[in-house]
């Protein structure tokens, strides 16, 4: 994962060429960086346009496959629209608010990276690592982003969606490499590479059921196949693709989180538990969410131990974070810590203003502190409070 946590070699060459005054009160770009922070935030594109660098993330768009000059004047004279596009992808949250925050941030001699954690749902989160650099007026520019629950850069985000605005039969041959393929096998191709840009899910499927595994096991083909069911309603269609992503982009630890996601949601928690850990493990930033949800899905796979070291670990990241106390809680009382649970309680009660009786632990939806809440340990604890 170290393309998108470290500085690209891209950006190491960058920072040769640049002269010394780009290096300028290098402590400027974190409050540089808050513009961006607030784009996000308020869902404002037009708030996020002055920061990208153009020249830049066009070649890295070219850099991840080749498109054609046809393509590449699409994507320059329709670069705002495009890249536009692209930061809606990364809006997880249906409305504006104020669940990014900045949870790390590293900047010296004119590159970096900022990490925008976003909050959604059922104590969920996103994660977008910025790679940056300052141009030659100090002024802070995004080269790329990273998208947690993407898998992916913006750059080959952007580069797959240029693969199908036009997509001709001679175009998808080189695209998806196919061997020897037939006219008809040919215009199939292309048809399903349109159905996807118009999101036409019942086409792309009565294509895409007619093609042999080889076919459905070409990485695009595969994450088109998997955005189509992750929005539909077919359980036995998700885990066909889902079986057919994870075998072809499972090794590659950026989508991690994104497929830990996936196996959730059809409850296999051993391999969302794995997944997930794999990308903590490659992800550089320290913070408290990831170890946080990975001591809930401990719980959920009944790993108690690695549900207690990862709780640990979130409030020893991040103690700060009121999630990272009650995955600490969860795990102890759901190991039968209720010794263990108390300076846990007292912590919640202590920092975030809660009172916590028998009554409040036991509406608790998954039943988690039943057994903490009828324990002797806890009655003299909350006497005592």
């Amino acid at each position: 994962m170290n393309h998108r946590i470290n500085i690209s070699a891209a950006i190491v060459c960058l920072l040769l060429a640049l002269p010394l005054y780009a290096a300028e009160d290098d402590a400027k770009a974190r409050a540089q960086f808050n513009a961006i922070l607030d784009a996000f935030n308020t869902q404002s594109f037009e708030k996020l346009e002055p920061a990208l660098d153009k020249t830049d993330l066009i070649n890295r768009v070219v850099a991840v496959r080749p498109i054609n000059s046809q393509l590449r004047e699409i994507f320059n004279t329709q670069f705002q629209s495009i890249a536009d596009a692209g930061f809606r992808d990364s809006l997880h949250n249906a409305k504006p608010d104020s669940s990014g925050e900045l949870v790390d941030f590293e900047f010296e001699n004119g590159v970096g990276r900022g990490v925008i954690r976003v909050r959604l749902p059922r104590h969920e989160f996103a994660f977008l690592v910025f790679d940056l650099r300052h141009d030659r007026r100090s002024k802070l520019k995004i080269v790329d982003w990273f998208d947690s629950r993407r898998g992916q850069t913006l750059t080959t985000s952007i580069n797959e969606l240029l693969s199908t605005i036009q997509p001709t039969k001679a175009e998808t041959r080189v695209l998806l490499a196919l061997p020897s393929p037939s006219d008809l096998e040919l215009f199939q191709a292309t048809e399903l590479l349109k159905a996807a840009r118009d999101s036409q899910a019942a086409r792309f499927f009565e294509i895409y059921d007619g093609f042999d595994d080889e076919f459905k096991r070409h990485p695009l083909i595969a994450k088109l196949a998997m955005r189509f069911v992750a929005r539909g309603e077919d359980p036995d269609r998700f885990v066909n693709s889902l079986n057919i992503f994870v075998d072809v982009l499972g090794d590659n630890d950026n989508y991690g989180s994104l497929i830990s996601d996936y196996f959730l949601r059809i409850q296999a928690f051993d391999r969302a538990f794995e997944s997930l850990e794999t990308f903590h493990e490659g992800f550089e930033v320290q913070e408290g969410a990831i170890p946080a949800r990975l001591s809930a899905l401990g719980l959920a796979a009944g790993k108690a131990e690695e549900a207690e070291k990862y709780a640990v670990e979130a409030t020893t990241e991040e103690p700060a974070l009121e999630l990272a106390w009650w995955s600490l809680l969860r795990a102890r009382a759901g190991a039968g810590d209720f010794e263990g649970s108390i300076p846990v309680l007292s912590h919640l009660e202590d920092n975030f203003g809660y009172r916590l009786d028998a009554a409040k632990l036991k509406r608790d939806p998954y039943r988690a502190f039943n057994g903490l809440a009828a324990s002797q340990a806890f009655t003299d604890w909350r006497a005592g409070r």
